[in-house]
């Protein structure tokens, strides 16, 4: 048994966060564990309030995942407060783990954000340093570097700085990039791969990042590289976002 530990806010609309990272661990048969940040109330369009867990609530989830079962794989999704950047840093330097994919959720697509300037800092000098891979979209990324960003080349050419400044490989995310594929790019600290997919235009999008992120971690934990990984878990996403369009149907679209 795979056992793949999300540690994220809970989104009640089922869509995003630790509901969905548990239905594409369960797709892909993991056993899923999770430690909830916080919790949210959205929909498909709009995120209304968020409000994180205590630290020591945040503590006694990870460590009781942690101490029971034999992880092989973490994801790490919206956070919630610079205070539970800590206590997860403190438990995975606790209980270090070589397969830890962050997805850096700093606003949502609506607005709401979840991290602010200083808990940026924290996130990158903290949390980055132990884990395998780093999943920005190109607005994620521009806040985290601080500059505006116009082209995936040009991000590519900041992150293979960042690789070594956070220590983690980086994957550039290519959806808000301008352009009629969707381009995406993987910085190691050895090497630079580009992919090229099709640009779906999908009504329901939801959760995307999630989906992602926590696909690679669970391919990880199955003990496949990080190259195959990405390209097991871009089939998935763009899999599992074509199947789900036709029976997506909200009272509210």
């Amino acid at each position: 048994m795979i056992y793949f530990l999300t540690i994220a806010a809970s989104d009640n609309s089922g869509g995003a966060g630790i509901q969905q990272d548990i239905k594409i661990a369960d797709r892909l048969n993991c056993w899923p564990l999770s430690a909830i940040t916080g919790i949210t109330v959205q929909n498909f369009n709009k995120i209304f309030t968020i409000e994180p867990v205590s630290p020591d609530l945040l503590k006694y989830q990870i460590e009781n995942c942690i101490n029971y079962f034999p992880i092989n794989s973490i994801k790490i999704g919206a956070i919630c407060s610079k205070e539970n950047i800590m206590i997860i840093a403190e438990c995975l330097k606790k209980f270090p783990n070589e397969n830890i994919v962050i997805d850096p959720v700093i606003y949502s697509t609506s607005g709401a954000q979840f991290l602010d300037n200083e808990s940026l800092t924290l996130l990158k000098q903290e949390l980055f340093p132990l884990a395998h891979l780093v999943t920005p979209n190109r607005h994620e990324f521009e806040l985290l570097v601080g500059q505006s960003i116009n082209s995936l080349d040009e991000a590519v050419k900041i992150a293979k700085n960042k690789c070594y400044e956070w220590n983690t490989a980086i994957l550039l995310k290519g959806g808000h990039f301008e352009s009629d594929i969707i381009r995406e790019a993987l910085i190691t600290h050895t090497s630079i791969y580009y992919f090229e997919r099709a640009r779906n235009v999908f009504h329901y999008s939801h959760g995307t990042g999630c989906t992602l992120s926590s696909a690679i971690a669970c391919y990880l934990g199955m003990g496949k590289n990080i190259y195959d990984s990405y390209l097991l878990a871009s089939e998935l996403l763009v899999d599992f976002y074509k199947n789900i369009q036709k029976d997506f149907n909200p009272l509210i679209s």
